[in-house]
């Protein structure tokens, strides 16, 4: 099949941006650090560890009552959970003595509220940046990718996100983003029937549910996919999406274990266990009390604003000992991460990030979403007031509008205060008490 015009000529476009950006000298720069870092090696990983601990304990306010401290472990940190992130935002930030940051070009993180209200973190591009593309450019080893190539991506795309970008890091690859299939989205339908199965994919990634939708989209049209790799994050990938994924595209799924907060951590080896990066990101497997143990993740690449002992709130089984080959602490599996979607009033299924970040946006400063029943959604906040019931009506007049007859969901204010909590304590920000079926969700239904 051949792709219409402008768009052979917008991934024609990426490739010589490409090109153009491994030429220069601030790639081969780039490209030679990382090569540097290239190499599993715990002993830098340590001293990694000690110089964060002494920058934490010397530059950052809300560490002071640690100053003067000769000896550091990392054990005479505290825990650091999102609050702790959101509320304490400029007392995290390193400054030396005469008030100056870390050096580098700094960029602010925002996680997509998936967990509760956005949060920031303050990183560089030679540090955090840095990390995130040598551990993805170890996972391209060891699936041993092309040099160079295209990723079909169908993850989480920020709005205005070009089709086709050119990514010189961590290895030269054209990045095709067409996010998740919506067949209700006209102009969705029409990017996936002009790209999908219109050129060679050497490496599909995005979110596990997206990766799903992606396999029956080709299933159903009979379009034959070959990657040599297929990464999935962010969701656990139930073992039923994982046959049809790997049976659609004759390719194993590598699922990659991440958070906003401290980037890319852990990788699954081809015995199923999930390796975390020590050296990059220390992993601490902690006992809640409870069944189960939760993750915490020190990112050791992270001056500008350490990251120290980060409660992700996911679930993981013991650690074990894996004989693949693999370097890092592994763990036979991470629990706690499901699939979060809604469920329209026609059955259909949702993606909930457009809502809540509209209701981040709105500026409520505290809420969960329960679903009980299709079409409605009832959204628990501490206090009721005269600016909840404006956001409210607001939101729920433009779904109205978004939404053709008989489709979608409204919210239905429930000012309780009371919100559902896991056994071990986490506060999700979507409860889904119906049953969610596999397939595509609709995404984009709202402009935040």
């Amino acid at each position: 099949m051949e792709m219409p015009i402008d768009f052979a000529r917008g991934i024609s476009d990426a490739r010589e941006m490409l090109d153009h950006r491994c030429s220069t000298a601030r790639f081969k720069e780039r490209r030679q650090k990382l090569e540097q870092l290239l190499e599993f090696d715990p002993i830098r990983g340590a001293e990694r560890l000690d110089r964060l601990l002494a920058i934490a304990r010397d530059r950052v306010p809300y560490y002071r009552a640690l100053q003067g401290r000769e000896s550091l472990r990392l054990s005479d940190f505290p825990l650091t959970r999102k609050a702790d992130l959101r509320d304490h935002f400029a007392d995290l930030i390193s400054r030396k003595a005469n008030g100056e940051m870390e050096p580098g070009r700094h960029f602010i993180n925002q996680t997509s509220g998936s967990t509760g209200q956005p949060v920031r973190t303050l990183t560089t591009v030679e540090t955090g940046g840095m990390a995130n593309a040598v551990i993805h450019e170890r996972i391209n080893r060891y699936l041993e990718l092309p040099e160079r190539g295209t990723t079909l991506s169908v993850g989480l795309m920020f709005e205005g996100t070009r089709l086709f970008e050119a990514m010189p890091l961590p290895r030269p690859y054209v990045r095709c983003n067409l996010g998740g299939f919506d067949p209700a989205s006209a102009r969705i339908v029409a990017e996936y029937e002009a790209t999908v199965g219109r050129f060679p994919v050497d490496k599909i990634t995005g979110t596990s549910s997206r990766i799903i939708a992606l396999a029956q989209y080709c299933g159903e049209r009979a379009i034959r996919l070959r990657p040599r790799g297929i990464i999935a994050t962010y969701e656990h990938m139930p073992e039923s999406g994982r046959r049809l994924v790997e049976e659609t595209f004759d390719c194993p799924v590598t699922m990659l274990y991440m958070t906003s907060e401290t980037g890319y951590s852990a990788w699954e080896c081809r015995r199923g266990n999930m390796h975390f990066q020590d050296d990059l990101v220390m992993p601490e497997v902690m006992p809640t009390g409870a069944e189960g143990k939760e993750v915490v993740l020190t990112a050791l690449l992270s001056p500008a604003m350490p990251v120290i002992r980060y409660v992700t709130g996911d679930m993981a089984a013991d650690t074990v000992s894996c004989d693949c080959g693999l370097p890092g602490t592994a763990i036979s599996r991470l629990t706690g991460r499901a699939r979060t979607s809604l469920i329209g009033v026609d059955g259909a299924v949702y993606s909930p990030y457009s809502l809540l970040a509209a209701l981040a946006a709105a500026g409520i400063p505290d809420f969960q979403i329960i679903q009980d029943e299709p079409g409605i959604l009832d959204l628990v906040i501490p206090f009721r007031s005269d600016e909840t019931d404006a956001v409210t009506r607001d939101i729920n007049s433009r779904l109205s509008a978004s939404f053709g007859r008989r489709q979608g969901f409204l919210l239905r204010l429930r000012p309780s205060g009371h919100f559902v909590l896991t056994a071990m304590g986490k506060r999700n920000p979507v409860i889904q008490r119906l049953p969610v079926p596999l397939g595509p969700e609709r995404t984009r239904y709202l402009a935040s």
